[in-house]
């Protein structure tokens, strides 16, 4: 008896120390073929957890358009695609793990002169300050915005045709707005100058997400689920957490980092 249990152990431990890597195929529009080494973040964090996954997965890089990402990963069992945000129709087709591997900021409250406003403000509590503030017509800035938008149109400045956004950007520069609703990466592409943006602050909108994630998402299937879990456990050591945050840093405007740091520590539950 005890011999069969001896060798019964020995088969597990046998069976177990010569399981073969779980192979995942990740479709992107990175091609490492060409030998050159990732320039966008996304993948650089990718590889840092695939390598620490190394000993239970084996990830292949399957060169593809984006348009083309989520059919293959609706036509095969061991796909998985990154740097993905959330929306319902893509959780009713893919497995999602649940921790970041981005994050970007939202559209923010660009404000012309107006320190005095708090870094994170409501809409309502802007125009109720009297602020003349801008808005696209027919763009959409999110659920939350867009409602807001249709419900008080009449106490925004609202700007229509091809153009209208980048007039709301000069408009606010020219002090003929106090404000404006855009993506700060977008603004300071068109003003990058230090004259211009020392009077420019920007501003998370309440009742909003401060920060839009970026994450992993796995074809539907049994290697799917197990891609899913090893991932999700890599996500969770303290130091691949650590390397993910401090990747982002210096990657946005000074002013979006706290909103970007803390939106990953709250995502990791980290206590700040």
């Amino acid at each position: 008896m005890l011999l069969r249990m001896i060798c019964v152990f020995l088969i597990l431990v046998s069976s177990f120390a010569f399981s073969k890597p779980l192979k995942i195929e990740i479709v992107s529009d990175y091609n490492p073929s060409f030998g050159q080494s990732p320039g966008d973040l996304a993948t650089q964090l990718l590889l840092i957890i695939a390598r620490s996954l190394k000993d239970e997965m084996a990830i292949e890089f399957v060169p593809a358009s984006r348009e083309r990402e989520w059919r293959e990963l609706g036509h095969h069992d061991n796909i998985c695609l990154y740097n993905k945000v959330k929306t319902p129709e893509r959780e009713a087709m893919a497995i999602f793990v649940s921790l970041p591997l981005m994050a970007f900021p939202s559209n923010r409250l660009i404000l012309r002169n107006k320190k005095f406003v708090s870094i994170e403000v409501t809409l309502e509590k802007a125009l109720s300050l009297g602020l003349r503030i801008g808005v696209t017509k027919g763009r959409s800035y999110g659920i939350e915005i867009d409602d807001f938008i249709k419900a008080n149109s009449e106490r925004l400045f609202v700007s229509e045709g091809n153009d209208s956004a980048f007039r709301l950007r000069k408009m606010l520069v020219q002090g003929r707005l106090d404000g404006m609703i855009e993506y700060s990466s977008v603004f300071v592409n068109d003003y990058p100058s230090e004259q211009i943006l020392k009077d420019i602050s920007f501003h998370a909108i309440g009742d909003t997400d401060a920060t839009i994630f970026g994450y992993i998402a796995c074809s539907d299937s049994k290697k799917g689920r197990k891609a899913v879990d090893l991932f999700e456990r890599a996500l969770q050591k303290p130091l691949i957490q650590e390397q993910v945050i401090n990747a982002h840093a210096n990657l946005f405007l000074p002013q979006e980092e706290i909103f970007i740091s803390n939106s990953l520590k709250n995502a990791y539950g980290i206590k700040k």
